[in-house]
């Protein structure tokens, strides 16, 4: 016997009555806001507040981590309703085309061993 609960849920996500390009469109805006926040941190503001650290210390790696899976999800559903530009799913994957590029170019840049830097 099934809780009424693993029910509800089952028939919410078969009626999907929030859009998966939604959802991922909505992920990539906060993961893309929360890395534009931390390279604003680390370049402009400069705050030392225990409780920025610890945000991001928490959510830093996790987000980079994520982003291919969710780059990988947006593509697939992009291709699933045949390349629709004007949808969730391809806002979604040319907001993480561009958050990656930046963000694997920022850790490319600002990780050169001192071999490379001419002093």
């Amino acid at each position: 016997m099934k809780p009424k609960i693993t029910k509800d849920l089952v028939e919410f996500y078969k009626k999907r009555l929030i859009p998966r390009g939604k959802i991922l469109f909505s992920a990539s805006v906060i993961m893309s806001l929360f890395l534009v926040l931390i390279y604003l941190n680390s370049t402009v503001f400069k705050m030392n507040f225990v409780l920025i650290g610890v945000f991001q210390e928490l959510f830093t790696i996790p987000s980079i981590l994520v982003q291919p899976i969710i780059l990988f999800l947006s593509l697939r559903i992009f291709i699933r309703i045949k390349f629709e530009v004007k949808s969730y799913a391809f806002f979604a994957l040319i907001i993480y085309l561009i958050t990656m590029t930046l963000t694997l170019g920022s850790l490319i840049t600002t990780k050169l061993p001192s071999v490379f830097l001419n002093k």
